[in-house]
């Protein structure tokens, strides 16, 4: 018991004299310590309170570091950076994402012979696609249109897709049928969920429970959403309860991911934005005018050509694309990137059977 008592108060005497104390250490003789020893003794410990202190900043250095710099999951797949926004963080968001590279089309196949030239198209697809969206009117052609068998065919030529593919309804798929409600059940049975065709896919998509034909997901950092705006007028009760369903959709999504985890929002609608569309696009709009993120609305041809525009002056970050006339071109290029000023690049194809 008396050496280790002895060991302890040694020891604890050598590190308080060491690091702060002045004590005058006492010679086995029993004689003072000379004033060399204890100025060695000043100087070690100056050099130990140095060096802790260097040491104290660097963890803290990294501890900064590590929570600033660093990159949070968020619950949704996609990474927070409370220290980087704008231009900025679409350029970190590129550099860890990589660029999202998609391939959009609409109005195919419209009648039988067209059903050749979107085959080629789809053996044809670019390797760089990593989905395919198509943007409604499946069953244009005169003869199969709104009867079962179109549906089927389509759905069994779409399959052929190398990629995955995401489908949306259009008009002449059910709203200028004589029987809609009819028509669009035989939409839903071919097309509903289409993706899932295609597995495994690295897609975690979501689909409104009463409207499976609105789909999301969060893909490398972009956010895609899909909503059902056809421009034929159907009944007034039909047409706003759609659009409220296509709201509490939007709405919804934006509310489940955070605004740190996605750099930008994309879109799907086979209607152009316009004031006949109002009821979903005035509630939306004001909403996503505040996001600060860049917002891509792709929809079908209304009339005329290509055309990429800015629908709504009071929203400077969200843009819409027109697709070109059906048949006119192979389906389009869309790559969301952030490296530059422009967020989203487009490259329009030529159709792969005038090639052939």
């Amino acid at each position: 018991g008396y050496g280790n008592s002895f060991g302890g108060h040694y020891w604890w005497n050598y590190v308080k004299g060491t690091l702060w104390s002045e004590i005058r250490e006492e010679n086995y003789d029993g004689t003072t310590q000379s004033l060399v020893r204890i100025e060695k003794r000043k100087r070690l410990r100056r050099r130990i309170w140095a060096g802790l202190i260097a040491l104290l900043s660097l963890v803290v250095a990294v501890a900064v570091l590590v929570v600033v710099g660093n990159p949070k999951q968020t619950k949704d797949g996609g990474y927070s950076n409370a220290s980087a926004s704008g231009a900025s963080q679409g350029v970190q968001d590129t550099e860890r994402f990589g660029e999202v590279t998609f391939y959009v089309m609409a109005d195919e196949p419209y009648d039988f012979a067209d059903i050749r030239r979107l085959t080629l198209e789809l053996e044809s697809l670019p390797s760089d696609a990593e989905f395919l969206v198509h943007l409604g009117n499946t069953n244009s052609d005169a003869q199969s249109q709104c009867q079962e068998y179109g549906y089927e065919r389509s759905a069994n030529i779409l399959k052929e897709s190398p990629v995955p593919v995401f489908v949306l309804p259009g008009d002449v798929d059910w709203a200028t049928c004589r029987k809609p409600e009819r028509a669009l059940q035989y939409w839903a049975i071919n097309f509903g969920k289409f993706e899932e065709n295609f597995q495994p896919h690295d897609f975690k998509v979501d689909h409104q429970s009463d409207r499976i034909e609105n789909f999301a997901f969060l893909h490398r950092g972009v956010l895609f959403l899909s909503v059902h705006i056809v421009e034929a007028e159907t009944d007034s009760i039909e047409w706003t309860t759609r659009h409220e369903r296509n709201v509490m959709w939007t709405k919804e999504k934006l509310s489940q991911y955070e605004p740190s985890s996605y750099r930008a929002l994309v879109i799907f609608g086979h209607a152009a934005p316009s004031s006949k569309q109002g009821e979903y696009f005035w509630p939306v709009v004001d909403q996503v005018k505040d996001l600060e993120k860049p917002v891509l609305y792709l929809h079908a041809n209304a009339e005329g050509a290509f055309q990429r525009y800015r629908p709504f002056g009071e929203a400077d970050n969200f843009e819409a694309v027109q697709l070109e006339r059906r048949g006119e071109e192979a389906p389009m290029k869309v790559v969301v990137g952030m490296k530059g000023m422009d967020p989203f690049s487009f490259t329009r194809r030529e159709p792969t059977a005038r090639d052939r």
